[in-house]
């Protein structure tokens, strides 16, 4: 297959020669030399990589320009490393690779790479590094457009979103330098197909990087790996289902927002076959089945460089799919044979729901007045595990933002984590009304006006303290504690029917019919007590009765 990719938007899926062409491959540095490719561009070693790629049946490479290479004093370009850059992606071509240039290394491996030059500005917020940054667009815009039938897209850069600049610049200044420098790569190559290259912090922090808001982004990236410590929600391992769910959560929450490759995944640790083809075994197909338009492995090879980042982030040289030799490790063959049979498979209908989890309209709160009082860490939290825990009970869940129609075909609408905005609330209370079924957990106590007491049929009577409450729901005793803004509300039932009481006789649980639908709420925030135990599978998986009752109510 060979032509120019384009991307169907109506789908999410891209298209090549007329076919729907769903892109498998890698992300390359050589093993020899590592991030230092340019500099010592070794080239009969990365001809061979290149060519086992293609043996190996993938079809898309994702390789990374380093600023400080190409322009390593400020306005003076090395014009050997633009002439190395065509000679790679004349490759590719030869070979039929869809090539995928990232174009700021940004982050990687552990390490953050700037230009000398930069002398501890803010890429992002300083004016002359954003005309930098658009002079350097400027110049590769044509190179790519020669290469326009094989590349697949062009990548801003590797997780810009985990630069400690992204946190420190205002949100508006990152979105301005994201639309301009599209505008720059779009110079000579009006069609480039354009991507952020940001991974799983767009949807657990406020990094600036915001879905929804990439201004000249055509679909969003999606990296995340099987490492407790980089998640907001704590899981065991890779031989824990969730570890396997975050990531293809992750990804449904991007496809809410539009198509998302899934543009960077792995298992960090390559030595444990049974323990990776397990994992892969799930993550595969559940990033496929929540709308992921493609699958691009990190990395190609080891890296034998005794270079920055691999001498202070050791591990980060071991995670090839092939070893030294040029052999598939143990455990990652089920990557290769998922890859070989998806493009004859029928795409998921990701709108196939009947369950949906709420998405704030207001997700991100850095300088946002409109923000309701949560932040990307908690209601991250309090969906993806919803999400889990609805798919464990046989529910087909998607997510819904607060400023969109819920679909015609979810009769069932979760709402955990988020704190409901009073025109999210009335909208809501019309879904209600014509038959949809709310399942609430954690009504904000700061926003519970008239919308919030149509919706619950209860009013507040006062604050309590934030203690865990004891109850009886099912036949099962349980215990939570973790109350939205740290307060306990003690309401007062009107229409609602009070399903279970604390120990001091307070409603919990309460269940309002309103109109043609109904709506089950629980006051405490019951995700955040799940989240404390949810690096352990066997307490955290007992919170799935909990789901079931719920929706039983």
């Amino acid at each position: 297959m060979s032509g120019e990719v384009a991307l169907d938007r109506a789908s999410g899926y891209f298209v090549r020669g007329g076919q729907r062409f769903i892109p498998v491959g890698v992300n390359y540095w050589p093993g020899s030399c590592g991030v230092e490719m340019w500099r010592e561009w070794p080239e009969e070693e990365m001809r061979a990589d290149l060519d086992l790629v293609t043996r190996l049946e993938l079809n898309t490479l994702r390789f990374f320009l380093r600023w400080q290479d190409f322009e390593p004093e400020l306005g003076h370009y090395n014009e050997a490393m633009f002439a190395r850059l065509e000679q790679f992606l004349g490759w590719c071509r030869r070979r039929d690779l869809c090539a995928h240039p990232s174009v700021f290394v940004g982050w990687m491996s552990g390490a953050a790479f700037r230009p000398d030059w930069f002398a501890g500005r803010n890429l992002f917020s300083d004016l002359a590094l954003v005309e930098r940054a658009e002079a350097f667009c400027r110049k590769l815009s044509p190179i790519f457009a020669r290469f326009s039938d094989c590349i697949l897209a062009v990548d801003l850069g590797n997780e810009l979103d985990c630069l400690e600049e992204s946190k420190q610049a205002a949100p508006a200044a990152v979105r301005d330098w994201c639309g301009r420098v599209a505008t720059a790569l779009r110079s000579e190559y009006p069609q480039v197909i354009l991507i952020s290259g940001c991974d799983h912090n767009q949807v657990i922090q406020d990094t600036g990087w915001r879905l929804g808001d990439m201004p000249g982004m055509d679909l969003y990236s999606m990296h995340g790996y099987p490492v407790p410590a980089w998640h907001s929600l704590g899981f065991d391992g890779m031989t824990d289902p969730l570890a396997a769910e975050l990531l293809a959560g992750y990804t449904g929450v991007a496809r809410s927002f539009g198509p998302v490759l899934l543009q960077e995944f792995g298992t960090i640790v390559t030595f444990g076959k049974e323990q990776q083809e397990g994992y892969l075994q799930r993550l595969l197909p559940a990033c496929w089945a929540a709308g992921a338009n493609g699958f691009l492995w990190w990395c190609f090879r080891d890296i034998r460089a005794r270079v920055r980042p691999y001498l202070s982030n050791g591990f980060e040289a071991t995670l090839g799919l092939v070893d030294e030799q040029g052999r598939v490790k143990p455990g990652l063959q089920p990557f290769l044979d998922f890859g070989r049979g998806l493009q004859a498979q029928p795409v998921p209908v990701v709108n196939d729901l009947d369950t949906a989890v709420f998405i704030s309209s207001q997700y991100y709160h850095r300088d946002n007045q409109d923000c309701p009082g949560h932040e990307p860490g908690m209601e991250s939290g309090g969906i993806l595990l919803a999400r889990h825990f609805l798919q464990q009970l046989g529910r087909r869940v998607g997510f819904v933002q607060g400023n969109q129609q819920v679909p015609d075909g979810v009769k069932t609408l979760v709402v955990a984590g988020a704190h409901l905005r009073v025109d999210e609330a009335e909208v809501l209370i019309e879904w209600v009304r014509e038959g949809g079924t709310l399942i609430w957990h954690g009504p904000d106590a700061f926003n519970w006006g008239p919308a919030y007491n149509d919706l619950t049929g209860a009013k507040p009577v006062q604050y309590r303290s934030n203690r865990a409450v004891l109850f009886e729901l099912g036949g099962t005793a349980w215990r939570l504690d973790t109350f939205p803004r740290g307060l306990c509300l003690e309401v007062q039932a009107e229409s609602a029917e009070v399903l279970a009481r604390d120990e001091r006789g307070l409603p919990v649980i309460l269940k309002n019919r309103l109109g043609q639908g109904q709506v089950v709420v629980a006051l405490p925030q019951v995700e955040g007590t799940i989240a404390k135990v949810s690096a352990d599978p066997q307490q955290r998986e007992g919170w799935g009765l909990f789901y079931k009752l719920m929706l039983e109510a």
